[in-house]
């Protein structure tokens, strides 16, 4: 039976990976949206707002229910905003450089798209693109959302195997992309290992 461990297999992208790389974009974009939420509703400004809406509500209405209400109604425009903003995202990446990844990708000397495979299946993928003689952005970070607890690993080679790329390449500095965010973090390139928690670039299941 193929195990992860020795099996799992790191490779330059195909033509013909093309619709897998699509549809596994799709299902890793939508783990996202859920988490993202509800982060957003936890977070500081949102509680902030709802705790202003109870105030208004009391104070003025004199009714907790019609307080209540506002909270409800500022936390469906935050889901809707998000949702919007995800939609945007898929569409611009689906039709951007997804669209035609060798050209985008393959045809630079110094970018790469690389795919993980196991069980003669896809099951995640990264990019690394050039943005200038000595910087590198490495984004399009997917991995198979069914490996639960495994999806740590299928990241770790994927990152370890575009590190050394960027190596070869003589890359001064990598940008790596947080997918399903406008976030990054910068690493910079001393030619020796670079460790990177996974976690951050892997979507977490909702």
């Amino acid at each position: 039976m193929p195990t992860l461990d020795r099996d799992l297999r790191v490779r330059r992208f195909q033509n013909a990976d093309t619709h897998r790389i699509h549809n596994l974009f799709l299902e890793e974009t939508r783990c996202l949206l859920w988490p993202m939420f509800v982060q957003t509703v936890r977070g500081p400004p949102a509680v902030l707002l709802h705790i202003v809406l109870l105030a208004l509500g009391v104070v003025f209405a004199r009714s907790f229910v019609f307080a209540l209400f506002g909270v409800v109604v500022a936390v469906s425009v935050i889901f809707v905003y998000i949702y919007r903003w995800f939609h945007q995202y898929l569409t611009t990446s689906l039709k951007g450089d997804l669209a035609n990844i060798t050209q985008h990708y393959l045809s630079k000397a110094k970018s790469n798209f690389l795919v993980a495979e196991f069980d003669n299946s896809i099951v995640g993928f990264i990019a690394v693109e050039e943005k200038s003689e000595h910087i590198a952005a490495v984004r399009r970070i997917s991995v198979e959302t069914c490996f639960q607890r495994k999806r740590k690993y299928i990241a770790s080679r994927l990152l370890q195997e575009a590190l050394k790329f960027c190596q070869k390449c003589d890359y001064d500095e990598v940008v790596v992309e947080i997918p399903g965010t406008n976030k990054t973090k910068t690493y910079r390139m001393d030619h020796s290992e670079i460790k990177i928690k996974t976690e951050v670039f892997v979507a977490r299941q909702g």
